[in-house]
């Protein structure tokens, strides 16, 4: 009887323990499964709470998983738009839920019960591939082992987490290892429904307004990270294009769209720079390439106006490869697009178009032209300001340039490029990003909506399109009260709250990095990059002595490690003075054996004492 007691106790600590793994492998689960499943699961826990696990219950939880299941894949899941793997794993999922539930009613346990934990947890894998995921995947895959160790051991938990603590640092050398060497099976254009951040940035669809709906999205939210293969350019370098804008409606520009593809013309006078970016879901199709773009990604389009878009929309994140010309030798453009980008409606701003005709010296040249157009500006005064008055759209370029005379770059934009029309010079508007080298770190920059940004390109003749900025001619940068007066005395409080935000500055610029280093090199390491790697290895000597070292290092802090770690901490301080004099004992041959109380250690050392010669 006393037996049986025992043992009935030690199934039901096993049970418990299976609960927490079934807990923790299931919770990644709950954003797939549909609410029909998610009530079942409800009802399920509450009658495995309250122990109710009669033969009714059972048949009555059996036959409303079916309908559970039914409902969900009947009513809840949108086949148009889901692929037919993962139709499939979420089905596999909602069946694995319902078995579970069923043998956790009869509380028997089983070889299915128990290695249930670890297929929800790899199921888990084929909707989630973020970091958030992978450190949630080590951390379950810990308490795993250590509720295992726990169950075997019979000891307390504090031992058994030292114990789990020293197998996983004995085994990440091995790990890493074999993650490096083990062969990857690549899939071309494969999609496993890998579930990235979804939450929707901003793009550029080919429309810039002049209204409330104009270019300003003042949010730190990341647009793309791009990595630079040798050092990133400098800042007057850093344009991302977005769109090119040629036709101008009064209230806003929007491209030309019978631009065609790129008829492959373009080369490149200099170097160029080769990079990778990791652009985050806009639902357009924009794909941003630094200026100017010689190559475009697989399933994309590069037009005549070097812009480059997908074939689909951009719906999750997105890891391609491009390559830009420091300087191009750009073809002569059409007739027919030249005559759009002069299209400028001169009755619209009569103001700009008088003053512009006696600031400009029309027989000049069209770089000179170009420059004077920029001194002009300058000399208005005009100011730049997040939040500007809004102007009269009946006259934009009058009403900017002569009354508000305050704005942001799609206001400098809009009145440059028709005011360069007005003087005879074809202008279209580029969006896209203005990246800031103040967000790079070692050949890592991030991009943000705030880099959101528009400039000015002018067709100068013999040498193509050519960028101006002509944001910089602003004299002045207001305040977000707009106003010009801003005092230059700060108080210590500010300055400290300006020292703590480039600190938490510095410190999310590390962590995206840090981020972006294990989503690329972990999640994402593919056949490709582990040839790449392997072939650095074989030629790169440099390379080579910093992947050993590395490595060595490595291995030694987790060599470290398990040492510090095997070394048992007594809890009784007596204990640990006699730890000495126990072990002298232990080599003269005196050893405690499994089994014996402490008294009889004492009174062993005692007896051992009296047995040693003085010398000793």
């Amino acid at each position: 009887m006393r037996f049986s007691s025992i043992l009935h106790s030690t199934s039901l600590k096993r049970q418990q323990l299976l609960d927490i793994a079934l807990v923790l492998a299931l919770l990644p689960h709950l954003l797939i499964l549909k609410l029909p499943m998610l009530i079942y699961l409800t009802l399920a826990l509450i009658f495995i709470i309250k122990k109710k696990d009669s033969k009714v219950v059972l048949i009555s939880f059996a036959v409303l998983g079916v309908i559970a299941i039914a409902l969900s894949f009947m009513s809840e899941y949108n086949f148009s738009n889901f692929s037919r793997l993962l139709v499939f794993i979420s089905l596999l999922i909602t069946l694995l839920s319902w078995a579970v539930v069923l043998q956790r009613l009869t509380r028997q346990i089983n070889f299915y019960l128990t290695i249930s934990p670890a297929m929800l947890m790899i199921l888990s894998f084929f909707f989630y591939n973020s970091i958030g995921m992978l450190f949630y995947a080590l951390f379950t895959l810990f308490i795993f082992t250590l509720l295992l160790l726990y169950e075997r051991m019979q000891s307390s938990l504090s031992n058994a987490l030292r114990i789990n603590a020293l197998l996983y640092l004995f085994s990440l050398p091995i790990v890493l290892l074999l993650f490096i060497t083990f062969p990857r099976i690549s899939y071309k254009n494969a999609k496993f429904g890998f579930k990235a951040e979804q939450i929707k940035r901003t793009g550029h669809d080919g429309t810039m307004y002049l209204d409330s709906n104009s270019l300003l999205v003042p949010s730190p939210r990341l647009v793309m990270e791009v990595d630079f293969e040798k050092g990133i350019p400098s800042d007057r370098a850093l344009y991302f294009r977005g769109s090119a804008l040629y036709m101008d409606k009064g209230t806003q520009w929007i491209q030309d769209m019978s631009s065609k593809s790129s008829s492959g013309k373009v080369q490149s006078e200099g170097g160029s720079i080769i990079y990778t970016v990791n652009l985050y879901p806009h639902q357009k199709k924009g794909l941003y390439l630094l200026d100017l773009p010689l190559r475009h990604p697989y399933k994309s389009l590069l037009d005549g106006d070097l812009i480059v878009r997908s074939y689909t929309n951009i719906n999750e994140t997105y890891l391609y490869e491009g390559r830009s010309a420091l300087t191009l030798e750009i073809p002569e453009e059409n007739r027919a697009k030249l005559d759009i980008a002069l299209q400028v409606d001169q009755q619209r701003d009569p103001r700009s178009y008088e003053a512009l005709q006696k600031s400009i010296d029309l027989n000049a040249d069209d770089l000179s032209k170009a420059n004077q157009l920029l001194k002009f500006f300058s000399s208005l005064d005009l100011a730049y300001s997040l939040k500007p008055k809004a102007i009269d759209l009946e006259h934009p370029v009058d009403s900017f340039l002569f009354d508000s005379k305050v704005g942001y770059c799609v206001h400098f934009a809009s009145a440059f490029a028709s005011s360069a029309r007005m003087v005879g010079l074809p202008s279209r508007i580029i969006t896209g990003y203005k990246a800031d080298r103040a967000n790079a770190i070692n050949n890592y920059l991030l991009i943000k909506e705030a880099d959101a940004h528009a400039w000015v390109e002018l067709y100068i003749k013999e040498k193509g399109w050519i960028r101006f900025e002509p944001t910089s001619t602003a004299r002045r940068i207001l305040t977000p009260n707009n106003d010009p007066n801003l005092s230059n005395s700060y108080t210590t409080a500010s300055l400290q709250l300006s020292t703590m935000q480039k600190i938490f500055k510095q410190a999310n610029l590390y962590y995206m990095y840090t981020r972006y280093v294990i989503n690329t090199w972990v999640l994402q390491y593919s056949r490709s990059k582990q040839l790449a790697l392997l072939n650095d290895l074989l030629t790169n000597t440099i390379f080579l002595l910093k992947f050993l070292a590395s490595i060595a290092g490595f291995i030694i802090m987790c060599i470290a490690l398990f040492v510090l770690l095997r070394k048992k901490r007594c809890k009784d301080e007596l204990l640990c003075e006699m730890q000495v004099l126990v072990q002298l004992l232990k080599n003269k041959g005196f050893i405690r054996h499994q089994g014996d109380r402490k008294s009889t250690r004492l009174n062993s050392s005692h007896v051992a004492l009296s047995r040693m010669p003085s010398s000793a």
